[in-house]
Formats: C-alpha cells, structure tokens, sequence
C-alpha cells in the first residue's frame, strides 16, 4: 500500500517553476548564453545600488540642510549684510539721479534721509551680531 502511494506522488508531476512562455523568451534572446539567474542577480544588484546611493545623497543633503538651518544666525547675519549694500547702492543711484537733475531738492533730501535711517538701522543689528 505505501509503495503504492510512494510510485504515485513520484509519477505525479509538480508544475514548473518557470513559466514555459518565460523560458521560450529568455532562450530566443541574445542573452542565452548566460545564466539568467545571474543576469537577474545582477540587474537586481544594479537597482538596488541605485537606490541606496539615492537614499545616501538625499540623507547627506538633508544634513547639510540641517546645518544650516541649525545655524540660523548666519543666515540673518547674511541677510543684513545684503541689505546694506542694497541700501548703500540706492544712495549712489539716488545722488546720480539728483546730479543729473531728474530729482527736485525736497524730493532727493527726502528719499535720502529715509534711505539713511534705514541703513543706520541695518547697521545697528549688524553691530549686534559682531558683539
């Protein structure tokens, strides 16, 4: 009784592991002469170096953002600097225009006075960031 069933498990026959349409393809492709297994294991080696040297340039850039978000006061520091060069450079416009007479004396005594108040104002929380 039990060789009986031992000969009919062994007649019986599994399905394959492969699609039969998948082995015609790979055997009908230029790369028959390589083992697929390994073509696959390299295909998947290549994706996932991909992806890993994608997720280690996204951790590195969101470090590098970190840093200079940690690091707030630079950024200010920098911003007022820039603000007092523009300030700076709409004098010297303002005095080219008033020498070249498009600006009336009230009108150039007025934008300057206002332009000097702002740039003493930058100065003064520049000074306080040297101190």
């Amino acid at each position: 009784m039990v060789e009986l069933l031992v000969a009919s498990a062994i007649s019986r026959s599994a399905p394959s592991f492969h699609n039969p349409g998948h082995l015609r393809m790979w055997y009908s492709s230029p790369l028959r002469s390589f083992d697929p297994h390994l073509v696959t294991a390299i295909l998947l080696l290549i994706v996932l170096a991909g992806v890993g040297w994608f997720i280690y340039f996204q951790i590195k850039h969101n470090k590098a953002e970190e840093r200079l978000e940690g690091n707030s006061d630079e950024k200010v520091f920098q911003e007022l600097v820039v603000k007092q060069k523009v300030i700076m450079n709409k004098l010297l416009e303002l005095e080219e225009l008033y020498k070249a007479g498009e600006l009336s004396d009230d009108s150039y005594e007025r934008k300057e006075t206002l332009y000097r108040e702002h740039l003493v104002k930058v100065k003064m929380e520049l000074q306080r960031f040297m101190e």
